[in-house]
């Protein structure tokens, strides 16, 4: 087996024995009399009870606009910080990093009953961007939690999931004082002290050769046993084979490994089975590695399908529940009196703050006049590019092929091989007439071509949703990639215009670890995996590829269309 597939499932194994990071219980509700008259506030943590997270998501969603309405912010946040765990669950990373990141511009840190609440929020922020890789950043938000903590079951938690942070980023020791205190502080008799205790083994034999971790280890694995704690079982037979595969014990890791294997079984939890599988490749011989192997794929793809599955899923909720423009604006009005409260808290001159008014609704006039007249400028440019390119389509390929049909017409021989290289150099003239429009498209503001182009086949019939396009998201993009990417996109447009029969068109731009990433979705017939070798697919799936990117298509005839496109820039 290549040695770079050994150091990723070793990375692998690592990592599922680090990451049993927590979340603190679920958010209680406000006690106030606006929570009892929101029904769908009570709605959602009803399925919230009952498991159904998808339902109790757009119940949340429903319930934070209501609260919106009356503005009671506070309740908002509650929504918020609930629908951010949900996303978070699911493997949205960044969504839930974006929900909880507006769940926190509703709360104040000097308020101390807003304490608990905070101290959530933040431990979520820290899972969140755990999950995409920016450890540091998570190890800061897990401070934050700790600090705002009210209780000290849930600072336990979160100094758990600071621990098993620095862990991850090979800080042992620091890892280590953290398990260490939580040792000394919890009781034997909770039961999360077979946690705290396998943790602190865990880390303690990585620092301190002369320590035997295996005494601690086996007394956690009996409290789990006679718990009949799943969960925590998959833990210690993590822990146990991470230790006798360090010492090259690989009968003894294979046994743990083993164990791993039937107990992520019967939990069902897809990360553990491939982690299990990961352990067992390492220690198998040939014959079995190859199934584990497979086996290994198999799970890494499903576990893949199912997570894009449900942030699609989630991102069409949050879409659709939206409601109008004019209840994101009491929103804005809602986070802006709260910056005004904190300003007149901290500043006494009334004049300063009256020149700030002044000075932000002047740029917020000034940015809507500027953002009108750029967008009328692409309009226009984009009208006179269309009208240019009409001219030289007229004058260049319908005049000649027009010359072509008087000749064919009038001549009653005529030679073959110059007939082809008239019309040969009709089309290299055509093609010439495309390029200039594209380099010309590309000149102006990316932002506005894209929101041009894209809106341009929006109708009553068809609802367009763009979701992402900042001018920040496209800097040191090169333009070679935007002019394939506006290609691209109308090719796209135009075959669902064309075939798909689509009433919902959801376009969603992202640049995640320096990689171009596009989401595409409509609601239409779909198209059959036979017909995705067209020439306009094939055509956009070889763009793509000349841009050093791929592009992934999933369709079913009657389910709509789904494409991802991934573009790593340099």
């Amino acid at each position: 087996m290549p040695c770079q597939l050994l150091s990723l499932i070793l990375c692998v194994i690592i990592l599922s024995s680090c990451l049993n990071r927590h979340s603190a219980d679920i958010v209680k509700p406000n006690s106030s009399a606006d929570t009892a008259e929101n029904a769908n506030f009570s709605k959602a943590y009803d399925y919230l009870d009952e498991g159904k997270m998808d339902s109790s998501f757009i119940y949340f969603e429903l319930a934070s606009n209501e609260f919106l309405e009356r503005g009671d912010s506070l309740n908002v946040a509650i929504c918020f910080i609930q629908m951010a765990v949900t996303l978070n669950d699911e493997g949205d990373f960044l969504g839930s990093q974006e929900t909880s990141l507006d769940a926190d511009r509703l709360l104040d840190t000097s308020n101390k009953e807003h304490y608990s609440l905070l101290s959530i929020n933040y431990n979520n922020l820290g899972n969140a961007i755990s999950g995409y890789g920016d450890q540091e950043e998570a190890i800061a938000y897990y401070d934050l939690a700790i600090k705002y903590a009210t209780d000290s079951l849930n600072a336990n938690i979160y100094e758990n999931n600071k621990a098993v942070t620095l862990f991850y980023v090979k800080k042992y020791k620091e890892a280590f004082a953290i398990h260490k205190n939580n040792l000394e502080s919890i009781q034997k008799s909770d039961a999360d002290y077979a946690r705290v205790l396998s943790n602190y083994a865990n880390t303690r034999w990585r620092i301190d050769n002369r320590y035997n971790p295996l005494v601690d280890f086996h007394k956690a694995l009996a409290i789990r046993l006679h718990a009949k704690d799943n969960f925590g079982l998959n833990s210690s037979y993590s822990h146990l084979f991470e230790y006798h595969y360090d010492k090259n014990h690989i009968d003894s890791a294979k046994y743990y490994a083993l164990k791993c294997y039937a107990i992520a079984n019967k939990i069902q939890i897809s990360k553990d089975q491939i982690n299990a599988v990961a352990k067992l490749i390492k220690v198998s011989s040939s014959d079995s590695s190859k199934y584990y192997f497979q086996r290994y794929k198999e799970l890494s793809d499903s576990l893949n399908t199912a997570r894009l599955k449900a942030r699609n899923q989630y991102a069409l909720i949050r879409y659709k529940a939206e409601k109008n423009v004019s209840q994101n604006l009491k929103l804005q009005k809602e986070v802006l009196d709260k910056d005004l409260r904190m300003t007149r808290e901290r500043v006494l001159w009334v004049g300063l703050i009256g020149l700030a008014l002044s000075a932000l609704i002047f740029y917020v006039f000034w940015t809507q006049r500027r953002k009108q007249r750029m967008k009328l400028e692409a309009e226009n440019k984009v009208k006179e590019i269309q009208l240019s390119t009409s001219k030289k389509v007229h004058d260049v390929v319908a005049n000649g092929i027009y010359r072509v049909m008087a000749e064919l017409e009038y001549k009653e021989d005529y030679d073959k091989e110059a007939l082809l290289d008239k019309l040969e150099a009709m089309y290299e003239k055509s093609r010439d007439i495309s390029y200039e429009r594209s380099n010309d498209i590309a000149d102006s503001s990316f932002t506005v071509d894209v929101f041009t182009l894209l809106n341009s086949f929006s109708s009553k019939r068809v609802k367009l949703v763009i979701v992402g396009n900042d001018a920040q998201l496209w800097d040191h993009i090169s333009k070679v990639i935007k002019n394939e990417l506006l290609i691209v996109f109308q090719e796209l447009l135009v075959n669902m215009k064309k075939h798909s029969k689509a009433s919902e068109v959801i376009f969603r731009f992202e640049k995640i670890n320096n990689v171009l990433t596009i989401f595409y979705m409509d609601n239409g017939i779909g198209i059959a995996n036979t017909d995705l070798a067209g020439n306009g697919f094939q055509n956009t799936g070889n763009r793509i590829e000349r841009l050093g990117g791929r592009i992934k298509f999933v369709s079913e005839k009657g389910n709509g269309l789904k494409i991802d496109i991934y573009i790593p820039l340099p």
